[in-house]
């Protein structure tokens, strides 16, 4: 975490840029005390300096940005390229002992909270999604036989997401019900114990064994594990966050330093896994991930204290003060659940593409009248981030089939499918770096707008491929795939990012936490009716038993159905860009708009900063992640 006022012990003058630099790329003394300083946000360093975290440690980059400044005024000269170079490669060399002095730091600061949030986001959710969500697949297709049936595939995977659209309702209960004197370490636990034995048991029956519902009751417990600890961490952070909120920022710079690991590590080895020992065996191999977060609660690590015998039963109070977010919770929660059983139950194909529309339309309403009460621009945003992606059909698993398996198609093997992964989390990591750089003050209509429109390009690229007409212009399906990828997952963070920042920005006072778990639990339960009705699809254009013969026109309209959200963003984004103030008294009253616009003051007031909370992916997200933009690239295939 780049600092840009570095704290200096007492009595210790200041040093000259040209001593901080010095004892930045030559080394030192003794580091100071302080907290060490990573090269993590490539968007916030000045091109100016170099900040070194290497040598002296946090000590190397003491001069920063006020040091900078004052020799800039000094006239003195700027550091050479040689001096950068230098500065470059020390840092990179000394980067294991940086991250290390970074997480003992950390642990000084938050204790248990350091290791069970790296666990959970860098090996539990960035490499156990990775390998569970690679090996789902190739179980599906290969063991139980249903490549001839992508429909099927894809509605048994989004059905076992139910967890993530129901996180809402984890948290109320978390909140409401401690199990064994603990609200959140039990939790964790139980969940966690859940997935280990899903996925051993996903892993070592025999396909004979596993019906279509036995499949998707494995996969809601696989993905519980990872779901469950998601809300119960996030949440102690921002308990955390509230009694240290000067290092708010660093709690996110944890959480953004593993996951990118995880997800990268799991690109790398996931396909040589698959084809080395079959799917089965990687399902039990990645029962690991949750059994560390297992480990992590039978150690009581999470900063949780027991409650007495007296105090352990139920507590409805925030409940019945806040109705309206509750009911809404509960209705998505109860539709979601219902969805998934008609998905895998029903087999009347119009019956379910009724169902699927019935659900989204009513809960469209509900959405937008349940919300309304509190605010209007509340109501809208909620609306919009639901109803964006529930009109996108999502063709993923005819393609993951078409890709892998037909004759006339590419027929990649499992190493690059899992490789795919890496560009996506590599491109996720671009997409942040210039929203932050370079739109961050663009108006929220004009770069949904325009991401929007990119968007709808993207997925015409799908038409490309399927015709082979890349290889007409000498371009490989690796290269032409990878690079298609790179630009999708782009296009989805230009999206995403500026409805992270409306939501924690929408979101009144003392409601933040529920409201913006809430907006992302929406977007989540959107994203999977948009993958029901790409399986309805899919149906409707007979691809089954290999015949892609319509594969083609079945990419025309899932592209066509991408320009439907863009009239909704002249009907329900305000026009206003991310330093406008939010009108309507959406900060609780008008006397605290100027607070809930401030992104980044909101911890003082006892609540994490807003800024951060858009940054969490959980998200994200918070970015909030769910299971798709581990899985795959954002608006994957």
């Amino acid at each position: 975490q780049v600092r840009k006022s570095p704290r200096r012990p007492a009595g210790r003058p200041p040093r000259s840029p040209a001593a901080a630099m010095s004892s930045g790329v030559q080394g030192g003394a003794a580091a100071e005390a302080q907290p060490p300083v990573l090269l993590a946000h490539v968007s916030d360093l000045d091109v100016r300096s170099v900040k070194i975290a290497g040598g002296k440690g946090a000590g190397g980059a003491a001069g920063e940005a006020a040091d900078d400044d004052a020799g800039q005024s000094a006239g003195a000269a700027p550091p050479s390229c040689l001096l950068r170079l230098r500065a470059a490669i020390l840092g990179v060399v000394t980067s294991p002992c940086q991250l290390w002095r970074f997480l003992t730091w950390m642990y000084g600061l938050f204790g248990g909270f350091v290791p069970v949030g790296a666990l959970q986001y860098g090996v539990n959710q960035g490499l156990g999604m990775g390998l569970g969500g690679l090996a789902q697949r190739y179980f599906l297709k290969d063991v139980l036989g249903l490549a001839g049936n992508p429909a099927l595939m894809q509605n048994i995977r989004t059905a076992g997401k139910i967890p993530w659209n129901i996180k809402p309702v984890m948290g109320m209960l978390s909140d409401a019900f401690p199990i064994f004197g603990y609200h959140r370490t039990s939790y964790m636990g139980f969940a966690a114990g859940a997935g280990v034995v899903a996925y051993v048991c996903l892993g070592s029956l025999p396909a004979t064994a596993l019906s279509s519902a036995a499949t998707v009751g494995f996969l809601i417990f696989v993905n519980l594990s990872v779901a469950t600890p998601d809300v119960m961490i996030d949440a102690t952070a921002a308990k955390l966050s509230k009694e240290k909120p000067e290092n708010a920022s660093d709690l996110q710079s944890l959480v953004w330093g593993a996951l990118p690991m995880g997800v990268l590590l799991s690109a790398a080895i996931s396909g040589t896994i698959e084809e080395a020992l079959g799917p089965q065996i990687m399902l039990v191999i990645t029962a690991v991930c949750p059994l560390t977060i297992l480990v992590c609660s039978l150690l009581r690590l999470l900063p949780e204290e027991r409650l007495p015998r007296g105090q352990r039963g139920w507590n409805l109070t925030f409940l019945r003060a806040h109705g309206p977010v509750t009911f809404l919770a509960l209705v998505m929660s109860a539709m979601s659940i219902t969805l998934s059983v008609l998905s895998v139950t029903v087999e009347s194909a119009r019956a379910r593409g009724f169902a699927i529309l019935g659900c989204g339309v009513l809960l469209g309403l509900g959405v937008y009248l349940c919300l309304f009460r509190i605010t209007p621009i509340l109501a809208k945003t909620a609306l919009f981030i639901f109803a964006r992606d529930a009109l996108q059909p999502n063709l993923g698993d005819p393609m993951f089939v078409w890709l892998t398996d037909a004759p006339d198609g590419p027929q990649f093997g499992a190493k690059l499918m899992g490789a795919l992964e890496g560009v996506g989390a590599v491109s996720l990591f671009f997409g942040v770096v210039l929203y932050n750089k370079y739109l961050t003050r663009v108006s929220y209509r004009k770069i949904l707008l325009f991401a929007q429109i990119a968007l709808v390009l993207y997925n015409f690229s799908d038409l490309i491929l399927v015709l082979r007409l890349n290889l007409k212009v000498g371009i490989p399906d690796e290269v032409f795939v990878a690079g298609d990828d790179a630009f999708g997952v782009l296009c989805g963070r230009f999206i995403m990012m500026p409805l992270f920042v409306l939501s924690s920005k929408v979101c009144p006072d003392h409601l933040e936490g529920t409201l913006f778990a809430m907006l992302m639990a929406l977007s989540n339960f959107g994203s999977s009716i948009g993958d029901f009705f790409g399986s309805s699809l899919t149906e409707a254009f007979g691809i089954h038993d290999g015949n892609f013969d319509l594969l083609p026109q079945a990419v025309i309209a899932k592209s066509i159905c991408r320009l439907l959200p863009i009239p909704l963003i002249f009907l329900l984004i305000p026009n206003l860009t991310p330093d406008d103030p939010i009108p309507g008294g959406a900060g609780g009253g008008d006397e605290s708009n100027a607070a809930a616009t401030e992104e980044g003051e909101a911890g003082e007031e006892g609540g994490t900063c807003a800024k951060n909370d858009s940054f969490r992916c959980n998200s994200n997200q918070a970015m909030e992640m769910g299971p798709e933009d581990i899985e795959q690239p954002a608006e994957a295939r």
